[in-house]
């Protein structure tokens, strides 16, 4: 979640920052040096890790569009605000709106998301989230429906609500 709250911000200034690299990428198992990398094999099978999915998330649903959003929090407090945190972008090829949310809360959070100003009407959507226990190290992401006005986003969680134009 520390990732994708990273890429959030990667994301929000991409104006200024071109590129991220993930170093290191792979790792075989029992032979590491540090941790974590990024995908873990044997000599028998290829083990994703949950970054590589929050990865794969954010590479799946880029934009080329950064679009300028408000967040409002039912509790203000400092501590709450620190471990929500959002981007929305839209992909021009496409007209998509992608919006990224992070919940690093052990609690789920209710959403309303009002899209209008980009000619979204409140309508049911999926999305992709990723969620599990801080330690979860099995966590992989699941695509449910989503409705943008009575939506809620799962505690510990990464979800990407795509929205088709």
């Amino acid at each position: 979640l520390c990732e994708a709250l990273h890429l959030n911000n990667l994301e929000r200034n991409g104006d200024v920052v071109a590129m991220s690299s993930y170093a290191p990428l792979f790792a075989k198992e029992g032979f590491t040096q540090w941790n974590p990398d990024l995908i873990y094999f044997s000599n028998t099978e290829v083990k994703p890790t949950v970054g590589y999915h929050v990865q794969k998330m954010f590479g799946q649903n880029s934009g080329d569009e950064y679009l300028f959003s408000t967040l409002k929090l039912s509790d203000n407090d400092a501590a709450v605000s620190k471990r929500i945190a959002k981007s929305v972008v839209r992909d021009t090829k496409t007209g998509d709106i992608i919006v990224k949310v992070v919940n690093m809360l052990p609690t789920e959070v209710k959403v309303n998301l009002d899209l209008s100003a980009f000619g979204v009407s409140d309508q049911k959507v999926s999305a992709t989230v990723l969620s599990g226990k801080p330690d979860d190290k099995l966590a992989k992401p699941e695509v449910s429906a989503f409705d943008l006005k009575t939506g809620s986003l799962k505690p510990y969680s990464f979800t990407v609500i795509r929205v088709k134009k």
